[in-house]
């Protein structure tokens, strides 16, 4: 990965190029610099990528210390003792405490209580909690999928090739050509209604590739009251995007 300097400070960047993008640009994010390029950009030259960055040096400086230091304020209020994270559909309170372990333990007893390292501090610590909490709440959601999963392939005589938690940025789940059914790992925080809703939906796709009016008597097979549930979801939903 390239790196460029800033007096003391490296910062590795990834380059991108892209047939849609019409200029140069630089994309940062907490942890990750990205610089996109039209298709065919040269490395050198007066128009090339080097001399790009090497104009947006102080802005690119200036850009990551402020996106750190953001991130740290999120991190700090998301993680600390008193701050609630959401837990299917439960906001539960954290009692953040240092410990004698070696990684951050979770345990869920009407609170969540959160050991850490007794060493780790400022930054450091925040970014293992945030790590530990992502960590477990995937380990949840892959345990719902394919609990969910499983008793719909049974009501509806069916199988699917597989269960996985995704990452997608415009649905919550997906049933591929592959046959396989992805529920993003999110959902672990909505109500378990709504999850299920989610994965009986996927589920029903595996027999009707569309929203004909035989896939949703499809869905009703498994789930009866699945109207009731899309509401949940959809009520969720708002509510989690204006978090």
């Amino acid at each position: 990965m390239p790196v460029l300097t800033v007096g003391n400070t490296s910062i590795p960047y990834e380059v991108r190029y892209s047939t849609k993008a019409r200029r140069k640009r630089i994309v940062v994010t907490p942890g990750s610099v990205e610089v996109v390029a039209p298709q065919g950009t040269a490395w050198e030259g007066s128009d090339g990528l080097l001399a790009f960055l090497e104009s947006k040096r102080r802005w690119l400086f200036d850009a990551v210390r402020e996106i750190e230091a953001k991130h740290r304020k999120l991190l700090t209020q998301r993680y600390a003792s008193g701050a609630k994270l959401q837990y299917r559909g439960r906001w539960l309170m954290l009692d953040v405490q240092p410990g004698n372990v070696e990684q951050v333990e979770i345990a869920c007893r009407s609170k969540l209580h959160v050991v850490v390292p007794a060493e780790l501090e400022g930054a450091e610590k925040l970014e293992a909690i945030q790590a530990a909490f992502d960590a477990w709440l995937r380990e949840r959601a892959l345990r719902d999928l394919v609990r969910f999963g499983r008793r719909h392939e049974f009501n509806l005589g069916i199988q699917a090739h597989g269960f996985q938690l995704s990452d997608a940025k415009n649905h919550w789940g997906s049933c591929g050509q592959d046959q396989i059914i992805r529920v993003h790992w999110r959902l672990i925080q909505s109500p378990a209604a709504a999850m299920d809703y989610v994965v009986a939906h996927e589920v029903a796709h595996l027999l009707h590739r569309n929203h004909s009016a035989e896939f949703w008597a499809t869905l009703g097979r498994t789930m009866p009251d699945w109207p009731e549930r899309k509401i949940m979801l959809e009520a969720w939903e708002q509510d989690h995007r204006a978090v």
